[in-house]
């Protein structure tokens, strides 16, 4: 794809430096650009921050390259602002703005071919290429975790209960249930990535239930 103009100047700003992964937690900054009408982008800012932190747990207990890890997964939703209204697009957005990121700051070539890869990649659930390597699983994993965890908990919740009825709540819950108990069972990269995303829909599902019973008490 073209790049905007937008992102273009913003690339402009960016050679080769010492400081890679807070280089890069700048750039993307910059590219997801929070503004007041656009107080979500602060949102996947930090979202990001937190998936280059799970990346970086898994780099380090499977002998991954850690700042290779952290630096894709800082990278994974860079082009969630050039979407306008089409968020599905982001993966394939991301990936071709990473592209020409990690060309201008002199990025290994072959590490960025990979990194750029698994960014295009990383919203795929259950159907993976037989070439996906267990690095660009990672970038895959690391994100999940981040979108089952206590604060995505929190949202699930209260979009589950708000202003509902009991049969709703149950309705709505154990559709949330489901859905955790499905993400279980897709292949992960790695055994720490599994165990972590297990806990954290472990977690999920355990609230739902708790949620569940306390609709249905008194009524059955």
């Amino acid at each position: 794809m073209s790049l905007s103009e937008r992102a273009l100047e913003i690339l402009d700003r960016y050679n080769k430096t010492e400081d890679v992964i807070e280089t890069t937690k700048k750039f993307v900054y910059e590219m997801l650009g929070p503004t007041p009408d656009r107080g979500d982008m602060l949102y996947r800012y930090e979202h990001s921050i937190r998936v280059a932190e799970n990346g970086r747990m898994i780099a380090i207990a499977e002998n991954l390259p850690v700042t290779d890890t952290v630096v894709a997964c800082l990278l994974h939703d860079v082009g969630y602002r050039e979407c306008g209204d089409d968020w599905r697009i982001h993966p394939q957005v991301s990936a071709d703005i990473a592209a020409e990121y990690l060309a201008r700051i002199g990025y290994d070539p072959d590490m960025a071919k990979e990194i750029v890869l698994g960014i295009g990649r990383h919203n795929l659930t259950d159907t993976l290429p037989e070439d996906m390597s267990v690095f660009q699983t990672t970038i895959r994993d690391s994100d999940d975790i981040d979108r089952f965890d206590i604060i995505r908990i929190a949202m699930a919740m209260g979009s589950s209960v708000h202003e509902k009825t009991n049969v709703e709540i149950i309705e709505s819950c154990q559709k949330q249930i489901d859905i955790a108990r499905w993400y279980m069972t897709l292949p992960r990269g790695t055994k720490t990535a599994k165990d972590m995303m297990d806990k954290e829909l472990t977690q999920r599902i355990e609230l739902l239930e708790q949620i569940i019973a306390q609709a249905k008490k008194g009524f059955e």
